[in-house]
């Protein structure tokens, strides 16, 4: 990458401190250009006052520091320079134009994650990472893209990879040296590959709550008329979201609101108590109750602990929340095996347990990294697709080159993962989504 780039790399708006950065071959040369003195006699990494003129006019537009980094000891692996200014978009605009003017080119957006990809400070699952930490919507989801930026994805896929590896060290040996090595002994090829699929499955297996973490959770209230289902939407809120009466059919509509329990963003949808009516409105209510269940990822069936009636399931994951434990002693043990929680609308008591209960429905058991993309998904599902093909060749006791062609498959589905083995188009698709100045 031969041309310079420069871009504003903080958020638009009013603000105390303002960044324009710049990344390239020429980042030094245009920012002495801009600030009048040369660099030179600047250590890197040190801040320095300076102020920004206009290259054409001189006219002087802003003062502030900056800093220079010297490739590759940098977050794009060029030369870098920063210049912190005072926010706000007029100043920081015309900051950006004197680096333009002076020779820089105005960033793509990701185009500096990009660059930082393609010279091997990130791979694709840790630069994905990093526009998932600036987007996360709770702190759960927060600490995951952490975790994904520090690494853990990438080394578990680079351990997976060896396990590959070693299947095909042996696989070719045995195509390609048949009389030094002789015939090929299952067992030394099924070990590494029985224990690739074992990792792959534990990943796999925190697909959905990785998804949940950045997607969101969306938990539909069920149950009859008047059992709580509104109280309990404004509990969990704390806030009066949903009207209460004691009227049978007061919901008629779903309610939606957009809350964060136990870390997790959550969608929580109140619907019309479910029962048999000859009111037109109330029977479209029911309806879209049904469909908004029928859609949730986790059910919340909200019964009456005064009143014990008849329970309708969901298929999906559920929750039974036994309301109004404050009015009458709920018996937990006429629900099992199903998972209940004795709460309180009213007073809060049990909705701590209830939520923990909700998101413990989809976390998953083992302590893996969590993929919190669809592309990661379908990658490794892929990978343990081919992998899955390879054992079933190797158990027929078919020939070494087709059980190969399935581990070199299952070798190109996972390098996906981190960009080894992902096609350009893809990856300037996953970086055009980033922020300008990324």
């Amino acid at each position: 990458m031969t041309d310079t780039i420069a871009a504003i790399a903080t958020a638009t708006g009013a603000a105390g401190v303002g960044i324009v950065r710049l990344s390239g071959p020429n980042a030094r040369t245009i920012a002495a250009q801009v600030v009048r003195r040369s660099l030179q006699d600047q250590p890197p990494r040190l801040l320095k006052r300076a102020t920004v003129y206009d290259p054409q006019s001189g006219e002087s537009l802003d003062d502030g520091l900056l800093v220079h980094f010297i490739g590759p000891h940098s977050f794009t692996g060029e030369d870098v320079v920063e210049f912190q200014g005072h926010g706000g978009m007029l100043t920081l605009a015309q900051v950006l134009q004197a680096f333009l003017a002076a020779g820089a080119r105005l960033a793509r957006p990701g185009e500096f994650s990009e660059r930082a990809f393609h010279n091997g400070k990130l791979d694709l699952a840790q630069a994905e990472a990093l526009a998932d930490l600036i987007s996360a919507r709770s702190v759960a989801a927060q600490r995951a893209a952490r975790r994904q930026l520090d690494g853990s994805l990438s080394q578990e896929a680079h351990r997976i990879a060896a396990e590959l590896q070693e299947a095909l060290a042996r696989l070719e040996a045995t195509i390609d040296f048949p009389e030094d090595v002789g015939e090929l002994v299952p067992e030394t090829v099924e070990a590494p590959l029985g224990r690739a699929a074992q990792r792959l499955e534990r990943l796999l297996a925190g697909a959905a709550y990785g998804r949940r973490l950045t997607e969101g959770l969306t938990v539909a209230l069920t149950g009859a008329p008047n059992v709580g289902k509104s109280s309990l939407l404004n509990a969990l809120a704390g806030a009066e979201r949903a009207i209460v009466t004691e009227l049978a059919g007061t919901t008629r509509d779903i309610l939606a609101e957009e809350l964060v329990l136990a870390g997790v963003p959550v969608r929580v949808l109140d619907t019309a108590g479910l029962r048999e009516t000859d009111d037109p409105v109330e029977r479209i209510g029911v309806a879209r109750a049904r469909a908004a269940v029928a859609t949730a990822d986790v059910v919340i069936v909200v019964v009456d602990a005064t009143r014990p009636e008849p329970l309708a399931l969901p298929e999906q994951s559920f929750v039974i929340a036994v309301n109004k434990s404050d009015l009458a002693s709920p018996e937990l043990e006429r629900f099992a095996p199903h998972p209940a929680v004795a709460i309180s609308a009213r007073t809060g008591e049990g909705l701590d347990a209830l939520v923990q209960a909700v998101i413990g429905t989809s976390v998953p058991a083992s302590d893996a990294p969590l993929l919190t993309r669809a592309r990661h998904e379908d990658a490794l599902r892929r990978a343990a697709a081919q992998i899955h093909d390879a054992r079933v060749t190797l158990a027929l006791g078919l020939p070494a080159e087709l059980i190969a062609v399935d581990t070199h498959g299952a070798l190109a589905a996972l390098g996906e993962l981190t960009g080894q083995t992902t096609r350009e188009e893809i990856i300037q698709g996953i970086f055009s989504r980033f922020c300008i100045g990324k």
